[in-house]
């Protein structure tokens, strides 16, 4: 039996009401508001009924506290005003209907329309339900899986910006998942309205970006046979990711650099700006700081994007992750499967030069052979990898590097072992291009921010460079 409140100053109207009522519903009365609130939240009330005219705190008062409070809570008005203007007001501030109290037939209008009210409230109930559970789903399916210290820090890096709408910048190779981190900033922002709208600079026509991202007007050029709105439009009060943005030409980055400036998008073929409010999420497999003193990026342009700068960590740097996904990946293809000891193995020696996406085809390869002999169990030759020996290393390694008993295994021994390769290796790089810098940055493929802050970390000077021995 649901339950209704009812709020009037008049106790004797109440008391009518109440009895009228009590065969269909559970009823519970207040006749002040500020035990109308109380009750709110005691009794959890599935419907309100507010009496417009009171004399100390108004009904319209009353209603929209409710409203600001749970917006798709149904309230009925009783009131004994015909004029439009007030009801009309009533209902802009939130009323779902009202009743005219000194109608003949107002215990059955009620009845109707609180009739209506529980089953609107319902479908919305329900269609909020339904959209909760997708939600959910799509969470789930775009989750950043992995264990490394590189994944936590990563996920722990998105989590701080919730709310923040910044400009966002992704750099790494390709395949280590720059979409997938521009859609957990989407989700984290837990709004299901909240579009997302992706696009691959690389993949539009440099004659068409600007149509495509902008919108254009009818007849504003050969083949525009209809107005667009453009992916700008498409995401307003949500999110434009922009994948290989190192690919948009020099013209379309003037035009993106102003939108990100001032908030407006001029159609091409229009002379009229329209508002936007889109966050964007940029991303790119290239070296844009690169690309700047090369003339091929607009610098401005890039120092706006880069409000957050995040970079992905390549598979091959965080082995701990290869296992979950690769379990991950065999759920999607064929849930029976599992792993040998072998196969596993194998994974974690693999050079991921494909990184995830590159994981990713050789699980769905091997679940398909797996399948096609009715097999559970995939094993090495399932993976079809070819081996890859590591180059033989000039290096001499410290005796004490590597743990040599379980006591000498632990977080800070690992980092040392990390912290070495990474300080020998720019070392020996180093050594090898007589000491530039610049020329190191561009072959490694990195921002130079990143890489003087490596260096710094690291503890390596411009001094141990060209010592004797590394």
């Amino acid at each position: 039996m649901k339950t209704l409140l009812l709020l009037d100053d008049d106790q004797n109207h109440l008391d009518q009401l109440k009895d009228a009522l009590a065969e269909e519903y559970k009823v519970i009365t207040a006749n002040e508001a500020g035990l109308a609130f109380r009750l709110l939240g005691q009794a959890r009330p599935d419907l309100m009924i507010v009496d417009l005219n009171m004399p100390e705190v108004s009904g319209l008062d009353v209603l929209r506290a409710v409203k600001q409070r749970s917006k798709d809570f149904p309230v009925i008005v009783l009131t004994s005003e015909s004029d439009p203007s007030v009801i009309v007001n009533m209902m802009k501030s939130g009323a779902d209907d009202y009743v005219v109290k000194n109608s003949p037939e107002l215990v059955a209008s009620l009845k109707f329309r609180i009739s209506n009210c529980l089953k609107m409230s319902a479908i919305k109930q329900e269609t909020s339900d339904l959209a909760k559970v997708a939600a959910a789903k799509e969470s789930s399916h775009y989750q950043i899986l992995g264990n490394s210290v590189a994944t936590l820090k990563l996920k722990s890096e998105i989590a701080k910006y919730k709310g923040t709408n910044v400009t966002v910048l992704i750099q790494g190779e390709a395949g280590t998942g720059k979409e997938l981190i521009a859609r957990t900033f989407h989700l984290q922002e837990g709004n299901i309205k909240r579009p997302f709208v992706a696009v691959n600079c690389g993949a539009i026509p440099e004659n068409l970006i600007e149509s495509t991202l902008f919108g254009h007007k009818k007849g504003s050029f050969t083949g525009a046979t209809e107005n667009n709105q453009g992916l700008f439009l498409a995401a307003n009060k949500g999110d434009l990711f922009l994948d290989e943005i190192g690919e948009l030409s020099l013209s379309a980055q003037v035009r993106l650099l102003r939108v990100l400036q001032e908030k407006v998008i001029t159609p091409v073929g229009s002379e009229k700006e329209i508002a936007v409010d889109v966050r964007i999420i940029a991303a790119t497999n290239r070296n844009l700081e690169k690309m700047v003193n090369e003339g091929k990026f607009r610098e401005d342009l890039f120092y706006r994007l880069n409000k957050i700068m995040l970079y992905t960590t390549p598979l091959r740097e965080k082995k701990e992750d290869i296992a979950v996904l690769a379990e991950a990946f065999i759920k999607k293809y064929h849930p029976l499967a599992k792993l040998t000891t072998e196969a596993k193995e194998k994974l974690d020696n693999h050079i991921w030069r494909g990184n995830i996406r590159e994981l990713d085809n050789v699980i769905e390869r091997a679940c398909i052979h797996t399948k096609s002999d009715s097999l559970t169990w995939i094993k090495p030759d399932h993976l079809s990898l070819q081996s890859q020996p590591s180059p033989p290393s000039e290096v001499g390694i410290p005796n004490d590097l590597f743990p040599n008993s379980e006591g000498e295994i632990s977080a800070d021994t690992f980092n040392l072992g990390i912290n070495w390769v990474e300080k020998n290796y720019l070392k020996r790089a180093l050594q090898i291009l007589n000491g530039d810098n610049k020329k190191l940055i561009s072959l490694l493929g990195i921002g130079k921010t990143r890489y003087f802050e490596m260096k710094k970390n690291l503890g390596l000077t411009e001094n141990q460079i060209f010592e004797r021995s590394i």
